[in-house]
């Protein structure tokens, strides 16, 4: 009986002459199939391919390395970024944000510096869900480069840190010109806590004139649950963007506002079916009896997840009585 792995040994032979082809079409399916095949050998084919001398061979090693881990795989595609193709440095910044190797997190801080914003706004991608406390110079400085991408990333990476001692920077980069960059402050301002330094920021955020830094800052709201935010979320709910007054329907549900009852109420009758799923939703977290009279009327939804939520909130409220 032949052993086991002897197919296995034999497409990784196969592969790896394909992988050698004078062909550079033929490379290239190669190194596409390489991304099915485990072991090292495979992946010593794919890390060989990101110096193929065809740029479509060396986009493909790429992409195919997003199924393959290591260290070694992070300092080839961190090389990448700098390589002369655009689709090549594409390619690899795309796989490298997936990667998660905390022992490559000296290699990144060092390119987030790079002179090429395109690398630097790499870097600082892969760092994100790292989350290294070393990390957080290089995100600051980043704030300071006149690249937005750059700007952005850096942001992400505070963001994902939680770091407090970076408030004034996000205070200032709350009023950038690039609204990318204003997104990307309101969701690094999650880790505010109510009456704290920075919730005057977030909430204006809800004023911002891009509706998705408008949404943004919903989002943070609801997952730092500021009371002081009722307000200006109710206000939030007569914005033009369906898509900011759902954010803003779910943060005054979190909050548990009996406040939000009438707007949350009215917003059952809207002809966006997501808003009216939020709706029922954050009138079943907050549960008050007052709810109740609004949730009846609209029972016979045509939306059955709509209906579902609202039978849902409906039991909450009547638990209250």
């Amino acid at each position: 009986m032949a052993p086991v792995f002897d197919t296995f040994d034999d497409d990784i032979e196969d592969l790896a002459e394909r992988a050698a082809s004078p062909d550079p079409g033929i490379r290239r399916v190669a190194m596409m199939e390489l991304a099915e095949a485990v072991g090292g050998e495979a992946k010593v084919l794919l890390l060989k391919g990101l110096a193929d001398d065809d740029a479509t061979v060396r986009a493909a090693a790429a992409k195919a390395l997003d199924e393959h881990d290591g260290a070694d795989v992070v300092e080839g595609l961190v090389r990448s970024l700098e390589d002369a193709d655009e689709d090549v440095r594409r390619v690899a910044a795309e796989t490298l944000s997936e990667k998660k190797e905390p022992t490559c997190g000296p290699l990144l801080i060092e390119r987030a510096e790079h002179a090429d914003p395109f690398v630097q706004a790499a870097a600082l991608r892969a760092l994100r869900e790292l989350v290294i406390p070393d990390a957080l110079s290089a995100a600051l400085k980043a704030l300071q480069s006149a690249a937005p991408e750059v700007r952005r990333e850096g942001l992400g990476v505070i963001g994902y840190l939680k770091a407090e001692e970076a408030l004034p920077a996000l205070l200032a980069t709350a009023r950038d010109a690039d609204p990318t960059v204003r997104r990307a402050t309101m969701a690094a301002l999650v880790f505010l806590r109510s009456g704290g330094p920075g919730v005057a920021t977030l909430l204006a955020g809800l004023q911002d004139e891009n509706w998705q830094v408008r949404e943004e800052a919903a989002i943070s709201i609801a997952k730092s649950r500021l009371p002081e935010a009722v307000e200006p979320l109710i206000a939030a709910m007569a914005d033009p963007v369906w898509q900011v007054k759902t954010k803003a329907a779910n943060a005054l549900g979190r909050i548990k506002s009996t406040a939000a009852v009438d707007v949350l109420g009215r917003a059952l009758d809207s002809e966006i079916s997501n808003l009216r799923k939020e709706a029922a939703a954050a009138l079943g977290e907050i549960a008050h009896p007052q709810a109740l009279s609004f949730l009846e009327r609209a029972c016979d939804d045509p939306d059955p997840d709509v209906r579902k939520l609202i039978r849902w909130a409906i039991g909450r409220c009547r638990a209250e009585v």
